[in-house]
């Protein structure tokens, strides 16, 4: 709860002669219930005394002593007298009448500022408080006070009386019999002995004469130029009693017009009837049920028109709420009182959207106003076309509203700010409708605008989608037959999978299969090269063996597809093309020839290399056309700041092809990377991107743009399941296994945590940087597992390990093949060192693994029965393994990308894997692994990372105090 403040603000208004009105100044008192005297005015150095920062006040507060500040005669004098260097006081710069005006117009909107705000916060006020600052004699009551003008005109032989009242609640009382201050004219404020009100639809000035009398005579000969001068003024406004007239009676509906009313606290328009009695327009949603005023006519005596509210208006009423409306309040309508909409102008649409059928129930539906804006009702027209040129759509859409044709780029504005009213060349406005806003979101966003056409990209297509006026055909449809030439038999998905491929390559645009590990991306993608190279052409070879004879040979022009991998992944894809794919000519672009290598990069079929080594020899591949750019686990690009992304993108090729089992959806900056790559500038620039995709998604959550998103990338990513796919795959079942640590490993995690806690949980508000997080967190990991990892000369015995141990060997009496996953390689060597001092073989592959010794390592895996144990390093074991004699997967300590372990899962758990595949994670209860595996339930870690073992997103940062907390 906030505490109580020890001061308060006080204002007193005095008259300023110079200024000829009441000028606001003020104090600052000790907080009490009965303050008596102002002593002390509201100076910044006094401020400074109370311990108050001006910036740390509340705005209204900040306001307010900003009016009076702007108020003072010396800022006034300093702000206008610029451009008069002779002025030496106000009254110099009033001999000036446009400077004048000016000083009033200032003075009228400051003034009102401040007594809006007097009322609104109920600050203390005084008035003329004198030298004594008696603030107890001179204050004045600030309530909310209204107060009404009546006007009586009393006809005689004579002329006219006119008289003017004022009544306050149900109190009626004449000007002359009370203590009046008249502080501002239009609006009306003045204070009424002792207390602070405006007056209601008058301006103050009509109050002056009766200050000091009752009434005023006119005498008959002015009696008509008065009345047309004045009466036109106020009579649609305040209600007018007479005497001695003439009187005609009006209690005929002649119109019902419906207007909207802006309700501030909901954000939101409601509509109001208004019932026109031919010269006088109630409002429904007021109490008033009578009007009388004074008619003068040049033709006719002056007579009192007098109207009267009928019953018949429960009509038009009843009218509404069989439409569908309800209603809300004050007699006002609306579609629902209870829904939130975050459309103000919804009932509005309604007026609009039901205008014939209300105009024939006797509505009268004109221009709808909004303040000072006007909303047009008429129909309007959408015409749309769409022309192919190249790689761009050109598209014209015309949108005819009333009288005019407006072209859509015109209002492509309002749908990028989603603002609905779209001024017209009248005035007036016309009201988008609220579809259009998801309807065109995406073409707004992507289409070059040019002589008033859109351009769009082709790749871009998706964007026309919502638009169904538009025809939108840009994929085609490719037909499969199996090539003899594959040596494998395709199952269905993996057929679908081709042909999806096929009609992006037809299409000329870029694909990314993002199928599930262990589902064949390598096979479909051979799949799909031999079928583009049987659409190619034949070359003709002549060969010259003598001087007679020659030999001509016709070959297929070769299909130079460059194949981008991780480095361990070279040789697999190698030996799995020369498996399936014999007849293609094939090189691996990699070791330390490839100056000799690269005179066949123009005429290979298929050209394997690393990722590493495209950064390294990019100004060699850039000078080559190649017809195909195959990039293997593609997150490898994700980081668009990276050589390698930049290196990829400069590499000429006519059709690009990203596969991934990474489900990219799960990072905006990495689905961006590889849109990029595959369909350049789908996505727009990356700043086009965060501002217009990644920030309102990941910021606010915005699930309409994020609807948006996935339906532009959606046809370019193609991903299956194993589940989806796969019904013969064996069962998966997952356990957690909680190991409890040994107490004097407890004891040292403990401490180590609280260290961790004091250091990054800072209470003076500053943030650690990420690398010392980093480091904090991995030093509480590497406890959890085992002390040793972090002292080796620890004499600490870990609990986990002899669990592990316990579990290990119970496999190895069961003879059942298991995988051992850790992200430290630490961590694995304890296990290694435990299976050597039990005579247990077993398969290893780390980091420092050479690539022919992880093939050696697989095989012997894979085709032997010993060994039973195969220990594999995250950064190792995370791609292009296929061990599918494991039955167990075992992860010694969770990951922060939870998608990272999927994927050690899909090592085991994929085609060819006949047995049930057990995945265990190993988790020492009371420690950042349990906090680790429970955001991961809760979804709060995103997959983002399968690289950096070191990356930590926002997420974690966010949750540091959970994760440090018991």
């Amino acid at each position: 709860m906030e505490p109580a403040k020890s001061y308060q603000f006080c204002f007193d208004i005095s008259f300023e002669k110079n200024l000829n009105t009441h000028i606001p100044t003020a104090y600052i008192v000790e907080n009490t219930d009965e303050i008596k005297y102002l002593n002390k005015k509201a100076s910044v150095e006094v401020l400074e005394s109370f311990g108050i920062a001006f910036e740390s006040l509340d705005s209204n507060t900040k306001k307010i002593l900003t009016a009076c500040e702007s108020l003072k005669l010396e800022y006034i004098f300093k702000k206008f007298s610029a451009k008069v260097k002779s002025a030496k006081t106000i009254a110099d710069l009033q001999k000036d009448s446009k400077i004048d005006f000016a000083i009033r117009q200032y003075l009228n909107f400051n003034l009102s500022s401040f007594y809006n705000l007097i009322v609104k916060e109920q600050f203390p006020l005084s008035i003329d408080i004198g030298p004594e600052k008696d603030f107890y004699r001179s204050r004045v009551d600030a309530n909310p006070l209204h107060f009404e003008p009546l006007i009586q005109f009393d006809k005689h032989s004579e002329g006219i009386t006119y008289t003017l009242s004022l009544k306050e609640n149900e109190t009626v009382f004449l000007p002359m019999n009370s203590k009046i201050d008249i502080l501002l004219n239009e609006p009306g404020w003045l204070i009424i002995n002792k207390k602070l009100g405006q007056l209601k639809d008058l301006n103050t000035k009509k109050l002056q004469p009766f200050l000091t009398k009752k009434s005023i005579e006119i005498p008959s000969k002015l009696v008509d130029n008065f009345f047309k001068n004045f009466i036109p003024e106020i009579a649609k406004k305040i209600d007018i009693e007479a005497t001695g007239f003439e009187v005609e009676n009006r209690d005929k509906i002649i119109s019902c017009a419906i207007q909207p009313v802006y309700d501030f606290f909901k954000n939101c328009y409601y509509l109001n009837l208004y019932f026109d009695y031919n010269g006088y327009t109630f409002d429904a949603g007021k109490s008033k049920k009578t009007h009388s005023f004074v008619d003068f006519n040049a033709s006719s005596e002056p007579k009192i028109i007098q109207f009267k509210r009928s019953p018949d208006e429960t009509l038009y009423t009843e009218k509404l709420l069989e439409l569908g409306l309800i209603k809300i309040k004050n007699e006002l309508f609306g579609l629902n009182a209870a829904i939130e909409t975050p459309d103000p102008y919804l009932n509005i649409q309604f007026i609009i959207d039901h205008k014939e059928e209300l105009e024939s129930l006797g509505f009268t539906i004109e221009n709808l106003k909004l303040e000072s804006k006007e909303i047009i009702t008429e129909n309007h027209t959408v015409l749309t076309s769409k022309e192919t040129a190249g790689d761009w759509f050109d598209i014209k859409i015309i949108i005819k509203i009333g009288a005019y044709t407006i072209n859509f780029s015109e209002i492509i504005p309002n749908i990028k700010s989603k603002e609905r009213l779209f001024l017209l060349p009248d005035g007036n406005y016309f009201l988008i409708p609220l579809e259009w806003f998801s309807k065109y979101s995406s073409l707004a966003k992507l289409a070059k605008t040019e002589n008033g056409n859109l351009l769009l990209r082709k790749s871009n297509f998706a964007a026309l989608d919502t638009i169904t006026e538009i025809k939108n055909e840009v994929i085609q449809k490719a037909e499969y037959v199996s090539s003899e030439l594959l040596k494998a038999t395709l199952r269905p998905y993996q057929i679908d999978g081709v042909k999806w491929l096929l009609g992006h390559h037809n299409s000329n645009l870029g694909a990314c299969l993002a199928d599930d590990m262990g589902l064949g991306k390598t096979l479909q993608t051979l799949a799909v090269l031999v079928a583009v190279q049987e659409q190619l052409g034949f070359t003709t070879k002549t060969t010259n063996f003598d001087l007679f004879a020659n030999e001509t040979t016709i070959e297929r022009e070769p299909l130079k597809a460059l194949i981008v991998l991780p480095s361990s992944l070279v040789f697999n894809w190698y030996n799995e093309s020369a498996k399936f794919t014999p007849h293609f000519s094939k090189m691996q672009y990699v070791g330390n020839d490839r100056k000799q290598l690269a005179s066949r990069l123009a005429s290979t079929d298929l050209i394997f290399t690393s990722y590493s080594i495209i950064h390294r020899d990019i100004s060699i591949l850039e000078k080559y056309d190649f017809r195909y750019l195959i990039l293997d686990e593609s997150q490898y690009i994700k980081n668009k700041d990276s050589k390698i992304f930049k290196a990829i993108n400069k590499i000429d090729t006519t059709h690009k092809m990203a596969l991934s089992g990474t489900p990219i959806e799960n990072s905006l900056d990495d689905l961006w990377s590889q849109m990029q790559f595959i369909n350049p500038d789908i996505l727009g620039s990356y700043n086009f991107f965060a501002a217009n995709f990644k920030i309102p998604i990941e910021k606010k959550q915005d699930e309409n743009i994020l609807s948006e998103l996935k339906n532009l990338v959606q046809p370019y990513i193609l991903r299956r399941t194993k589940e989806q796919v796969l019904k013969d795959l064996p069962e998966l079942s997952e356990q957690i296994y909680y190991c409890t640590m040994d107490p004097e490993q407890e004891k040292l995690y403990e401490k180590e945590k609280s260290k961790a806690r004091n250091f990054l949980l800072k209470t003076d508000g500053s943030s650690p940087d990420k690398i010392s997080i980093i480091n904090t967190l991995m030093k509480l990991r590497q406890l959890s597992n085992h002390p040793k990892m972090v002292d080796q000369d620890s004499e600490i015995d870990s609990g986990k390990y002899i669990a592990v141990t316990n579990y290990l060997e119970t496999l190895v009496k069961g003879k059942q093949k298991a995988i051992i996953f850790s992200s430290f390689v630490t961590n694995l060597s304890f296990y290694t060192d435990w299976c050597k001092e039990n005579k247990i073989e077993y398969c290893e592959i780390t980091g420092e693994t050479p690539a022919h010794k992880r093939e050696q390592q697989v095989k012997l895996f894979q085709e032997k029965e010993n060994p039973l144990l195969f220990f594999i390093s995250l950064k190792a074991g995370g791609v292009g393994l296929n061990i599918t004699k494991a039955s167990y997967v075992l992860f010694l300590d969770p990951w922060w990308n939870p998608f990272a372990e999927k994927q050690g899962v899909g090592r085991a758990h994929r085609i060819g894997q006949l047995n049930k595949v057990n995945v265990i994670r190993f988790i020492s209860k009371n420690t950042v692994e349990e906090k680790i595996i429970k955001l991961q339930e809760n979804k709060k870690l995103l997959s983002d990372s399968l690289l950096e073992e070191s990356y930590i997103n926002d997420e974690i940062e966010a949750n540091l105090e959970y994760i440090l907390n018991s």
